[in-house]
């Protein structure tokens, strides 16, 4: 039997590879798929997968919820799947993957900025990431800098970036509150019916936008692959390691992926797609990563710290 820290070792490889390929597997979907159909489908499969493995492995009673834990899991599952997969579904004919992910990076600074705003008194080196990751993705959003994706509208693509940056916000807002929600205590019944919401609010979005579904079940076979990989990879194995990793890994070492990821996506960008890395991207790009990863060690060593200080 494996060892925990070959286990651990081998979740967070599992996980970079996850959700740093997602932004690829997006990218083929949306070739020939309608984007909002196909990330609407995308969770009502995963949901549906997710319910049947938690169900026959750990019992279906674990979906019991009340209707006040119901109502959170829908509205976390609209602001943070929903919008933020969303809008990146649709951004993506025009954002090149690396300026993609490099933004949603960027979200652990807008975490240590909601608390700093709900009155917790981060350390300096936290407030001093902040401030350099709000730099780093101005450098980003740079108007006429950015090179649209093969076959995107050249001229929106700072518009698409900055509206990745605003689902990227729901998403860190929904995180942010998650805790403060009555919610079930099993993360793969929440995860279940977050997916299950933002498959509703999708599929119903784009149906409402006129998109058709007969146009998503005839794309193209690299179109399905991408959507398939999304599903299972994405979303279920995605997910179930990063619950895995939660309980069994430091968060400072989970939280790795958010500057792990956007390396994974950048490279997978050149390689498959042959998207350029232009000049703000690689400096804003760094600058974000460099401030992403002060503030997780910052505030993981408050968090160190209050606990010593509670238990003393």
């Amino acid at each position: 039997m494996a060892s925990k820290k070959a286990q651990v070792g081998t979740a967070l490889l599992t996980m970079y590879i996850a959700w740093g390929t997602t932004y690829v597997g997006i990218a083929l979907a949306i070739e020939s798929m309608p984007d909002l159909l196909a990330m609407g489908m995308r969770f009502l499969a995963a949901s549906t997968l997710q319910f049947f493995l938690v169900g026959l492995t750990s019992g279906f009673l674990q979906f019991r919820v009340t209707r006040r834990q119901l109502m959170n899991m829908c509205m976390l599952g609209t602001m943070m799947l929903a919008v933020g997969l969303g809008t990146m579904s649709a951004a993506e004919h025009v954002v090149p993957l690396s300026a993609a992910s490099l933004i949603v990076a960027s979200m652990p600074i807008w975490t240590g900025l909601f608390r700093m705003i709900d009155g917790d008194r981060p350390q300096r080196s936290s407030v001093l990431g902040i401030a350099a990751g709000f730099i780093g993705i101005l450098i980003i959003l740079q108007p006429g800098q950015t090179v649209a994706r093969v076959g995107g509208n050249g001229s929106s693509v700072t518009l698409w970036m900055f509206i990745i940056l605003l689902g990227n916000l729901s998403w860190s807002i929904g995180s942010f509150i998650t805790t403060r929600l009555d919610t079930p205590k099993n993360t793969m019944v929440l995860t279940t019916y977050e997916m299950l919401a933002a498959g509703v609010v999708l599929t119903t979005c784009g149906l409402l936008s006129g998109q058709k579904i007969s146009d998503f079940i005839d794309a193209t076979t690299r179109s399905w692959f991408g959507w398939t990989y999304l599903v299972v990879i994405g979303s279920v194995v995605g997910y179930s390691t990063f619950n895995f990793l939660l309980n069994n890994a430091p968060i400072s070492l989970v939280s790795t992926y958010s500057y792990v990821n956007p390396v994974v996506a950048t490279a997978l960008g050149l390689v498959i797609f042959d998207e350029p890395l232009t000049h703000n991207i690689v400096v804003g790009g760094l600058v974000v990563l460099v401030s992403v990863a002060m503030v997780i060690t910052s505030e993981n060593r408050g968090a160190k710290m209050k606990i010593s200080v509670e238990t003393s």
